[in-house]
């Protein structure tokens, strides 16, 4: 497991009440890199619970622009960003 990458998920997650797999075509190809403590996902917000098909897919599209543009640079960015918001959410006693 890397710092930064895609959040792992469990075989056979459902988001929306359906596979990730069959939800998003390409959900595969974020199996590309390692997966990570935080991901782009995580640090622009889509996090927590998958029930909105919506959400889903912006999260998996978000890894696969991970996967796509990898960059050391980006890795850092993706770090400050994780940190920010969670000091966000700590002030809001979440």
């Amino acid at each position: 497991m890397s710092l930064v990458g895609p959040r792992p998920h469990v075989v056979g997650m459902l988001a929306a009440g359906d596979l990730y797999e069959l939800l998003v075509p390409n959900y595969f190809d974020r199996h590309r890199v390692r997966p990570g403590l935080t991901g782009l996902a995580q640090a622009q917000g889509f996090r927590g619970s998958t029930v909105d098909a919506n959400r889903a897919k912006a999260r998996i599209e978000l890894d696969l622009e991970y996967v796509q543009n990898w960059s050391f640079g980006l890795d850092l960015r993706i770090i400050m960003d994780t940190m920010r918001m969670e000091f966000l959410r700590a002030g809001d006693g979440i």
